[in-house]
C-alpha cells in the first residue's frame, strides 16, 4: 500500500471506529499538532486522545484533496458528524502527514471553519 492509500486508509478507520487497526500505521515516536491544542507526543497519547480525550463521538471524513510530496502527504476535506456533547458539526480541515518508511511519523492538522 503506497502512502496515499494510506492516509486515504487512515480515514476510514477513523470513521470506522478502528482505532486499534489506526495506531498502527503510526510510528511509536510520533508527534501530532492541532491547532489550539499542545501536541500529542507518541503513541500512547495518541491513543488516550482517540479514545478519551477526542471531542467527536462520529462522523465522516470526505477527502476532496490529497497531493504527495515525496514523504510528505496533505489532505483537504470536510468533516460531519456528531460531538460527545450531542452537536452535530461540519467543519473544513486541512492536514499534512509526514512519513518515516510506510508510518506516520509526523501530522499537522488544521481547521478552518470550527476546531473538533
Amino acid at each position: 500500500m503506497g502512502r496515499s492509500e494510506i492516509v486515504r486508509h487512515y480515514y476510514e478507520l477513523v470513521d470506522a471506529a478502528d482505532y486499534e487497526t489506526m495506531f498502527g500505521i503510526f510510528c511509536e515516536d510520533l508527534i501530532y499538532e492541532r491547532a489550539g491544542t499542545e501536541p500529542l507526543k507518541g503513541i500512547e497519547d495518541l491513543r488516550r486522545f482517540y479514545l478519551v480525550d477526542r471531542k467527536i463521538k462520529s462522523g465522516r471524513h470526505s477527502l476532496d484533496l490529497i497531493v504527495e510530496n515525496g514523504d510528505w502527504i496533505a489532505t483537504r476535506g470536510i468533516f460531519t458528524g456528531e460531538l460527545r456533547n450531542g452537536e452535530t458539526v461540519t467543519t473544513r480541515w486541512a492536514d499534512f502527514h509526514h512519513f518515516r518508511g510506510n508510518k506516520i511519523w509526523r501530522r499537522y492538522t488544521y481547521f478552518a471553519d470550527q476546531m473538533v
